[in-house]
Order: C-alpha cells, then sequence, then structure tokens
C-alpha cells in the first residue's frame, strides 16, 4: 500500500472528491485570477527555455519550450522519481506540429504552445497523477498524440486507448486516452488520432486498469474544476494577503514567478516536504529543507503546511540508540530509502523549529515535536563532541559533500567545520528558549548548556586566526586549521564576534574587526552573478563547473563554484552593516536571471566561478530550479530589504528595512496571526513608510538603521493605521484609527553615544564591489588535460 500511495497520488484517496459542488462550482467557474494571468511569459524560439510542473504529490513535468529532440535522461514525467516517459508528439493530418515554430507562452499553471492551425496547453492538476495535453484545432484535421523516448514497454490498444508499462515502474499502468471518447478516429501501436472536437488528450498512471479507468472517469468529468482550483491556489500565493508590488513590473514578476516555482516544490511523496531541485533532486534532503522554508513557506504564512513539513522529517528521524547517526533527521529522504550522512541537517531543523513557534506561538507544536529536539541533541552530545567540546563529523557530512565514486571527499572539511559549531550552537540555544527544553528535561538542558559554552570558547580558542583574525574554515583530524577562504564563514561571523567579545575590549575596534571579516569574505567570494565555494586565489580553486577535458564536475562543486543559496547569507550580513548597495545589485541580478535566463522564473543551483573565455558572465549549472536559490532570494527581499519579522506568536512585529532609497513606491501584504500587514515602503519618496493592521492586533516596532536601531514603536489594534517619516536623522511615528482620527505619536531618539559606528562602516567598505575574475595561473585543476575527457 505504501508504493502504491506514492506513485498513485491522491486520485484514489479523495483529492478527485474535494471539488466544487453545486453553487460553489459556478462561482469557481467565474473566477477570474488576474495576478497569475499578468506572470505569463512568452518565450521565444532562440531562447528554447526550460520549464516544470508538479503535481504537488509525487510528479514533475519537465521540458523544453521549442526542442522536438528528448536528449535530456529526466525529460518529461516522472513520478516518485521513477522516470515514466520522456515526452510526446503532436501531428495535425498526419504531419509534425514543430515546436520550434510554435508560439509559446509560459504560465505558472501552464505551458502553451500555438502552432497556427493547432494550439497545445500541457496542465498538470494538484494532488492528481495525471497529466493533459489540451488540443484545440482550428480547422478542421485530426489531431494525433504519440510518445516519444524508450521508457515504455510496448503498448497495448484498446477502444478506450493504449496502454504501456513503463520500464522503470512496471508494475504500474500508464494509459493515453481522449478527452473526449467518442472523438477517436484511430487506436494504433504508435499513438492516439482523434477529431478536432476531442479536446485533447488524458495520460494517467495507476497501479492497475481498473484504477486508472475510475480515475478517468472522474478527470473527464471534474478537469476544469481541477484546473480551476490549481489556478486559485497559486492566484491567493501571489495576491489578497499575499499581494506584492516591488516597484518596477520586472522585479514584481520575477519576486511573485520565484516564490510560485518554490512552492511548486512542496509536495507530499513522503509525507509534506520539500523537493531540493528539478529535474534530478526530486526528493527531499534535510538541510536543504530547513534552510528553504523560510523563503519558501514563512514569509508567505504558509505555517500549517511547514508544520507538517517538521512532522514528516520528525517521523524519518534514526530513532536507533545504537545507531552511529542517533538522533539525525535524514540527509536524504527517497521512497527507495532514508541516509542520514548530514552533519548540517538536524540543527538546522531545531533552528527552523524555533523560528516556526516564535512566529506562530504553536506550542502544541513544540510539544509535539518535543521528543525530537530531545533526542536530536542527546545524539549529538553522546556521539559527536570530542574531548574539546567541538561536534565533530565526516570529511562529506557537510553541505560540501561531494564524493569521488562515492568514497574520497573532493572538498574534506573533517572533522570540525566552523558551520557546524556554529549551528549546534545555535540549536541549542533555541532548544532551550522557544521549544521547552528546559522544563521538559532540565538534565539535558544542563548538559545542553555546558555545551553552549565549550563550543563558544572553541570558536574563540580554534577558529580564529589570532595573528591576522581570520576565520578557519575547519580544523583537521590533526587539529591543524584550514585556512581556505570559503562562504561557510559567513555562518559564524555573528557567533564569532559574540563568542570573542570580552570585558575591557574597544566595542568600535571590535565592530570594525566584525566588519573587515564580512568585507574579506565579500570581495574574496562573491561575484555579481553569485557566491562562489572557494577563493580563485586557492591553489585548488576549479575556475568552471563542467569542464570535463580536466577535472569531474564534482571536483568542481564545492572547490569554486558558485551556488545562488549562498546569496541569501552574504547579502544578509552585509545588509545588517547598512551595507546597501552591491547585496542590491547581486539580489537585482538574480532578479533578472530567474525571468530571463533558465527556466522560467527559476533560480538555477549554481553557476561557473569564472566566465568562459570571452564572455562577460558566468554560466548557470545543475539543476535549473533549487529550492534554497529561490528560498533564499525571497527571504532576504522580505526579512532583509524590506525587513519584516514576525515575533511573539504574531502579536509583533519588527520592521528593519534596507531598500535603496532610490527604489520607490514597493507595497507588500503580510499574514500575520489572523490578520494581514500591509505596508508601504517609499511611498512617494525615500522617507516614508505607511502600515495597515488588519484582522488582528499587534505591536509594530520599526527602525530603518542597521547599525544603530532607533525604534518607533505603537500598539496597533486591527484597523489602525501607521504612518512613519524620517527627518533629519530621526523618526517620527502617527497613528491614526480606521476613520482617520489622531491616535498618538512616537518618535526616535537620537543616538548620543561614544561610538561612530558608520564611520567605520564606510571606510571599511568604501569602494567595495565584488570579487572581480581571475584566472590564476598554473592551477592544479588545469595541469592535467583529458583525451578522450572524464566520464566517471
Amino acid at each position: 500500500m505504501r508504493r502504491r500511495s506514492l506513485l498513485v497520488a491522491a486520485a484514489t484517496t479523495g483529492a478527485l472528491s474535494l471539488l466544487p459542488k453545486g453553487t460553489q462550482a459556478a462561482e469557481t467557474a467565474l473566477q477570474s485570477f488576474p495576478v497569475l494571468d499578468s506572470l505569463a511569459m512568452p518565450v521565444g524560439p532562440q531562447e528554447n527555455r526550460q520549464f516544470s510542473y508538479t503535481d504537488k504529490a509525487s510528479a514533475y513535468f519537465y521540458g523544453r519550450t521549442h526542442q522536438d529532440k528528448a536528449d535530456d535522461w529526466f525529460f518529461g514525467w516522472n513520478v516518485a522519481t521513477k522516470r515514466i516517459f520522456q515526452d510526446y508528439r503532436l501531428t495535425f493530418d498526419g504531419k509534425p506540429l514543430l515546436r520550434a515554430g510554435a508560439t509559446v507562452v509560459i504560465s505558472p499553471h501552464a505551458m502553451t504552445r500555438d502552432y497556427g492551425a493547432v494550439k497545445e496547453t500541457l496542465r498538470l492538476f494538484d494532488g492528481v497523477t495525471a497529466l493533459m495535453v489540451e488540443v484545440e484545432a482550428k480547422q478542421d484535421g485530426l489531431v494525433g498524440f504519440e510518445f516519444v523516448g524508450d521508457l515504455l514497454g510496448d503498448s497495448e490498444a484498446s477502444p478506450e486507448g493504449l496502454w504501456y508499462r513503463p520500464l522503470e515502474a512496471a508494475h504500474l499502468w500508464l494509459h493515453l486516452a481522449p478527452v473526449t471518447p467518442s472523438s477517436t478516429v484511430s487506436v494504433g501501436e504508435s499513438g492516439l488520432m482523434i477529431r478536432r472536437d476531442g479536446q485533447g488528450f488524458f495520460i494517467l498512471l495507476g497501479a492497475s486498469k481498473a484504477e486508472v479507468r475510475r480515475q478517468l472517469s472522474q478527470l473527464r468529468r471534474a478537469h476544469e474544476s481541477l484546473t480551476r482550483a490549481r489556478m486559485a491556489r497559486m492566484e491567493a500565493l501571489v495576491s489578497g494577503s499575499r499581494a506584492l508590488d516591488a516597484g518596477d513590473p520586472d522585479r514584481t514578476k520575477a519576486l511573485l514567478w520565484m516564490r510560485l516555482t518554490a512552492d511548486q516544490l512542496v509536495m507530499k511523496q513522503m509525507g509534506t516536504g520539500i523537493y531540493a531541485g528539478l529535474p534530478w533532486f526530486n526528493d527531499y534532503w534535510g538541510r536543504d529543507t530547513f534552510i528553504s522554508i523560510t523563503g519558501t513557506l514563512f514569509v508567505t504564512g504558509q505555517y500549517e503546511v511547514a508544520a507538517d513539513v517538521f512532522r514528516s522529517f520528525a517521523a524519518l528521524q534514526d530513532k536507533d540508540p545504537k545507531s552511529k547517526t542517533y538522533g539525525r533527521i535524514p540527509n536524504r529522504a527517497r521512497p527507495d530509502g532514508v541516509q542520514y550522512n548530514t552533519a548540517d541537517g538536524t540543527p538546522r531543523f531545531i533552528i527552523t523549529l524555533a523560528d516556526l513557534i516564535r512566529r506562530t506561538g504553536n506550542h502544541a507544536l513544540a510539544t509535539e515535536l518535543s521528543p525530537t529536539v530531545k533526542m536530536a541533541i542527546e545524539g549529538m552530545l553522546d556521539h559527536d563532541l570530542d574531548e574539546s567540546g567541538l561536534v565533530t563529523h565526516g570529511d562529506a557530512d557537510t553541505w560540501m559533500d561531494a564524493k569521488e565514486k562515492g568514497v574520497r571527499a573532493f572538498s574534506p572539511r573533517g572533522n570540525r567545520a566552523i558551520d557546524i559549531q556554529v549551528l549546534w550552537l545555535e540549536a541549542i540555544e533555541a532548544a532551550i528558549n522557544s521549544t521547552g527544553l528546559a522544563t521538559t528535561d532540565p538534565v539535558l538542558m544542563t548538559r545542553a548548556l555546558d555545551a553552549t559554552a565549550t563550543l563558544s570558547k572553541g570558536l574563540k580558542d580554534m577558529f580564529v586566526d589570532q595573528s591576522s583574525g581570520k576565520l578557519v574554515d575547519h580544523v583537521r583530524p590533526d587539529g591543524s586549521p584550514d585556512p581556505a577562504l570559503r562562504p561557510n564563514a559567513f555562518f559564524a561571523l555573528e557567533a564569532v564576534s559574540i563568542a570573542t567579545f570580552e570585558d575591557g575590549i574597544d566595542l568600535a575596534s571590535h565592530q570594525k574587526q566584525a566588519m573587515i571579516r564580512a568585507r574579506d569574505l565579500w570581495k574574496g567570494l562573491v561575484y555579481p552573478w553569485g557566491v562562489a565555494t572557494l577563493s580563485q586565489e586557492d591553489p585548488e580553486f576549479h575556475p568552471y563547473h563542467e569542464h570535463w577535458h580536466y577535472y569531474h564536475k564534482d571536483a568542481a562543486y564545492h572547490n569554486g563554484t558558485v551556488w545562488p543559496w549562498l546569496n541569501g547569507v552574504a547579502m544578509t550580513t552585509l545588509l545588517r552593516f547598512g551595507v546597501q548597495k552591491e547585496p542590491w545589485h547581486l539580489f537585482e541580478n538574480m532578479n533578472r536571471q530567474a525571468l530571463r535566463e533558465g527556466a522560467v522564473g527559476s533560480l538555477a543551483e549554481c553557476a561557473d566561478a569564472l566566465p568562459v573565455p570571452g564572455a562577460n558572465w558566468a554560466r548557470r549549472t545543475g539543476t535549473f530550479l533549487q529550492a534554497w536559490s529561490n528560498a533564499e532570494q525571497l527571504r532576504v527581499w522580505h526579512e532583509e530589504i524590506l525587513g519584516v519579522r514576525i515575533r511573539r506568536g504574531g502579536t509583533e512585529v519588527l520592521i528593519t528595512p534596507q531598500l535603496p532609497k532610490s527604489v520607490l513606491n514597493v507595497s507588500m501584504n503580510t499574514p500575520v496571526g489572523k490578520g494581514v500587514l500591509k505596508g508601504q515602503w517609499h511611498h512617494g519618496n525615500s522617507e516614508t513608510w505607511t502600515f495597515d493592521m488588519e484582522g488582528t492586533d499587534a505591536e509594530i516596532a520599526f527602525s530603518n538603521d542597521a547599525l544603530i536601531p532607533k525604534w518607533v514603536r505603537w500598539p496597533a489594534k486591527a484597523g489602525q493605521k501607521i504612518h512613519i517619516i524620517e527627518k533629519n536623522g530621526q523618526l517620527k511615528l502617527t497613528a491614526y484609527d480606521r476613520t482617520g482620527k489622531l491616535l498618538g505619536h512616537d518618535e526616535s531618539e537620537l543616538y548620543q553615544g561614544p561610538y561612530d559606528f558608520t564611520m567605520i562602516r564606510d571606510e571599511v567598505f568604501k569602494d567595495l564591489g565584488f570579487c572581480e575574475p581571475r584566472l590564476k595561473p598554473n592551477l592544479k585543476s588545469l595541469s592535467v588535460y583529458h583525451d578522450p575527457p572524464l566520464t566517471y
């Protein structure tokens, strides 16, 4: 039953029964989807862009807009990690409809190709293991459908259509049938032919022919309602309580597209989870999930879905006390097995769970998952600490996990990486403060507190070069430090700053040191197209991700290759120092990529560190849609640039914007508790902000100074409006009721402390810019040319 439930999705378990009925169906039919319609993207033949859709359960379809040849291993329909078919071909009156000549439009919910005489629309449905290729013929003729590729066994013809056994899922039946059964003209070994009034074709998958027939019967009656329900779900993610105007049409479109493609990856394959990326990471990864969950689900207020993600991973936790990975959540969870080789997924689970509780006040969830958190901390304390109290792990157990032939780590970071120490330090503090550890297990809490003290001391003693002040990426098993310049240090800057601060230290000098570390990381690793995994000056640097005449791509994976998800922590670091120019440029570059390059509305997994000779921009590489790439871009927009953070169970909203003054007329709605915060940033000019609280009460706390917060506050009631203006460096807040009646004021105090942190910042980050691409001579990675190119 488990295999069947994974592969057949929800069609046989109620999804098709949850359709609008009676007047509700009529209302649904009258719905309009203006924001969704505005996101439609025309794609030209020369672009030939990638696209993907999921069923929000366990299946996705991947293709290219103008390509007839199925030349990618992952092309086509994939269900529960099994490839079902690669592609299909349409004909009209026996002649192939060639995609290269089609007019193509990609929308978040469907792809259309207009061939002139025929218009094709590809659709998936939420929770139903089926595809629809809708066909609209504009003149009389016969429309044909045939599968392309070598993933299907021999066809079995019947009056109702064609049946196949997918080679990678031979226990299932694939069925090709017309939308309108009476329209069938012929059923042959190679395909199906229908009249122009046939509406198109359904492709269905099920465990038995009887089951597929039942699903087909329901789908014929319900496909229009299913389509509109799917569109309504998407429209709700980009309008109403989640509406957004980013001050520029393209910026708005890019951010809304990324929101929808990120949501596309929220699935039901093994409980609720987030696919790591498409096309080949169509499974759940622990670290990826809990990096992605904030930008994918938290910022849009999808807290119940997020809670289910935590429950799903808790259910998969390693609960065997004899296991070396006892207490860990999965690194990777697939229908065919679960792996626990992750040192960072588990602390990220705890940190983001605490964040969810802080946002929602869902203490019932905290109680429910308290055993999971306790087991995770026990496992780390019992199995992973060395004699000095640092957290140990394998060479490939951090996010830099690539191995040569599954054995030797290409980027060995054993056995004590700086980010792992910091993550566990934060996880223990989060568990104590937000998940009830202090009251449920005081003995474990005492052990955990002792561990945080040791970890903090270890950060100071073993991860900071005492002569230069630079951070160490990891400490090797022999105790020697690895000083390689890698982006993992971004995650440790704040924790190291806290750990190294002592009584008597000059605060200005200490803050300046933190800024210098951030500046050096940015200048050494951050290109306009993203954050590199290793400095280009390092002898182990690999300039291009795929360069098969010289090395396997996994050798470059974390040894130079750019990862856009790292943009999030890099931008956050500078924005929290009040440095806006360079993070904004990087942010806008990613918006352009999502809108104009690669898969529509998606950020790729990776990019080359350096442009190839003759180019001025780096190539995208890896998966075309990566969850954490999208999610971190969205998180930075919501929580760093616009600065909206929800606390105290939705009763407090902190707003700390870092929006450049040149960007005007931004508006965004954010779900808060049972209501919504409607905000306007720089409305008309760069010194004004307005916030309306609807449907709930919450205290609003606002500051636009990252270095020296100057707060104005108001305990807003539902229906109240707050207007904030900055004048001569001082903030003034004015509150009104829904009729416009003045309720009161608040003003920020001018800073009168002994330190001019702004002057220090401006000195440190003067002329910052980006890392300037340079191909260092005599790199080890380019020293041996392989002919033929490597294939392993």
